[in-house]
C-alpha cells in the first residue's frame, strides 16, 4: 500500500491511519516496533503535527499502537493478515491456527544439544581480531574455512575436492541462487523430495521447468542420505546405478547431503560426489543441524567444469554468511569439536528415541510394530487401525500433533514416523497418550 496524500486535507489523517494499519496488520511493522515520533512523522510526510497526532490517536483507539509515557508510541501484537510472505516462511505447523502441541516433524534441535558457552568463546575470540573484522569477507567464503571443510568432507564423506571447489553461503537457498546461472543451459529439474519448496522456488524464479519424471529432466535434485520423510537411505548399489544412468544421459546431479552424519545402525555411505570422482555432481551440505539452525552456514562443492563460469562472476556476488561465524566455525572444526558434537547428538537423540519407543510399546503392546529408524531421530510405528498412514497423519494434525507418514496409502494399516528432535522427553508420555487416543478414537 502506498501513502497517497493527494486528496482533501480533511481525509489526510485517515490516509495516514490506513497506511500504518496496513503496515502493522501485514507484519511489516512487527510487535514492539517504535513508531516515528509525531514531529518526525509530520516532517517526513509534510503534514501538520495535528494531522499525525489524530491518526496516531485513532490507531491507539483501535488497538494497533500503544502510548508509553515519556517514550512514544509502539506497535501492539494485533493479529496479522495472511500474506504470501508469511505463508512461505512459516513452518506448516504454524498455519492451522498455531495449535500444534507436539511437532514430531520438526528439524529444530533439542535445547540440550548445543554448548552455547563453548560457541560464545569462539565468537569472542574471532571478534578480538580487530583488523580482520574491518574488512569484507571473501565472496567465496574465508579460505581457511574452505580448507578445513575440504579436509573434513574428504575424510568423512569420501568427497573429492580442493578448497577452490568450495563455496560458502548462509543456507542452501543462497547457494542455489549462485548455482542456477552456472547451469542455465540445462532445463528440466526433477526434485526427488518435493518438500524442499524453498529450493524449488529458486529454480522456478530462474526459469527452470520443474518436472516429475527424471527421464524428462536434465538436472536431478537428490537427498540420498534422507530419501523420504521416513528417513530411507539410498544404498551404495543404487547410488552407483544412478551415477551411471546420469552419465549416459548427461544429467547433472545436485546432491543435498541432508542428515548424512546421523545413521543409527551403520556408518555414513560415501556421497555421490565422491563415488562419481568429483564429476557431474554438485554437492550441498549444512552445519545448521549439527550446530544450531540460527547459525546459517552451508557449503557447496562445484565440479571443475563449473568453476570457470563461477570464477568469472564471483567477485560480483556478496558473501551471505557472517565472516565472524565463518572464522569461529573454522577454529571449532580445527579443534575437533564437530566430531564430539556429532557423538553428543547421536547419544542424545538415540536415548530420546529409545525412551519414545519404550513408551509406544507399553501403550500399544503387540498390536503395533515399533522400531527405531536408520536415522537416530526417527521412531517408526506400524499399526492396523482402520486407516492409512496419510489418514492418521491428517487426523493427528487436527488434534495438535504433526507426524510423518508413509506414502503407501494402504487401507486399515498405518505407518508413521516420529522425529524426537524438538519434543522434550518430559512431553513424551502425554504425547503418546494423545496419539493412542487419536488412533482408537472412533
Amino acid at each position: 500500500m502506498n501513502l497517497d496524500l493527494s486528496s482533501a486535507q480533511s481525509s489526510k489523517y485517515l490516509k495516514v491511519y490506513d497506511y500504518y494499519k496496513d503496515l502493522i496488520t501485514t507484519g511489516r511493522l512487527p510487535e514492539n516496533t517504535k513508531m516515528p515520533s509525531i514531529r518526525r512523522c509530520a516532517q517526513q510526510l509534510g503534514l501538520s503535527r495535528t494531522t499525525i497526532e489524530t491518526a496516531y490517536l485513532c490507531l491507539a483507539a483501535d488497538g494497533y499502537i500503544i502510548s508509553r509515557p515519556q517514550s512514544g508510541y509502539y506497535v501492539t501484537g494485533r493479529p496479522q493478515k495472511n500474506s504470501a510472505a508469511s505463508m512461505i516462511h512459516d513452518a506448516p505447523a504454524n498455519i492451522p491456527g498455531n495449535n500444534i502441541l507436539y511437532n514430531f516433524t520438526s528439524n529444530n534441535v533439542d535445547a540440550d544439544s548445543f554448548d552455547f558457552n563453548l560457541w560464545r568463546r569462539y565468537i569472542k575470540s574471532t571478534l578480538r581480531q580487530d583488523r580482520r573484522m574491518l574488512t569484507y569477507g571473501e565472496p567465496q567464503g574465508e579460505y581457511e574455512l574452505r580448507e578445513t571443510i575440504c579436509n573434513y568432507v574428504i575424510n568423512k564423506r569420501n568427497a573429492i575436492c580442493r578448497p577452490e571447489n568450495i563455496v560458502i553461503g548462509a543456507g542452501s537457498q543462497p547457494l542455489i541462487n549462485l548455482l542456477c546461472p552456472l547451469i542455465k543451459d540445462r532445463r528440466g529439474v526433477c526434485f526427488h523430495d518435493t518438500r524442499f519448496a524453498q529450493g524449488m522456488v529458486v529454480f522456478e524464479d530462474y526459469g527452470f521447468e520443474l518436472v516429475n519424471s527424471k527421464e524428462d529432466a536434465e538436472i536431478l535434485y537428490m537427498t540420498p542420505s534422507h530419501m523420504t520423510s521416513l528417513g530411507d537411505v539410498m544404498s551404495v548399489e543404487r547410488r552407483l546405478s544412478l551415477l551411471k544412468e546420469c552419465a549416459e544421459h548427461h544429467r547433472l546431479i545436485i546432491e543435498d547431503d541432508y542428515d548424512n552424519e546421523f545413521r543409527y545402525f551403520s556408518k555414513p555411505i560415501p556421497c555421490l560426489q565422491g563415488l562419481s570422482g568429483g564429476d557431474n555432481v554438485v554437492y550441498l551440505s549444512t552445519f545448521s543441524k549439527l550446530l544450531l539452525p540460527s547459525i546459517r552456514l552451508s557449503f557447496m562443492i562445484l565440479p571443475d567444469e563449473l568453476l570457470p563460469a563461477y570464477n568469472e562472476k564471483k567477485a560480483l556476488y556478496n558473501q551471505t554468511a557472517s565472516k565472524s561465524e565463518q572464522l569461529a566455525l573454522c577454529q571449532f572444526l580445527r579443534d575437533g569439536h564437530l566430531d564430539s558434537q556429532i557423538r553428543k547428538l547421536k547419544r542424545l537423540y538415540s536415548n530420546k528415541a529409545k525412551v519414545l519407543s519404550s513408551l509406544l510399546e507399553k501403550s500399544f503392546g503387540k498390536t503395533a510394530e515399533i522400531s527405531m529408524g536408520e536415522s537416530v531421530f526417527l521412531v517408526h510405528l506400524k499399526i492396523k487401525c482402520g486407516m492409512s498412514g496419510l489418514e492418521l497423519k491428517e487426523k493427528a494434525k487436527k488434534r495438535g500433533m504433526l507426524v510423518f507418514a508413509s506414502e503407501n496409502n494402504s487401507l486399515n494399516y498405518a505407518h508413521i514416523a516420529l522425529s524426537c528432535c524438538e519434543v522434550s522427553m518430559e512431553e513424551f508420555p502425554d504425547a503418546v497418550a494423545l496419539l493412542k487416543d487419536i488412533i482408537y478414537d472412533t
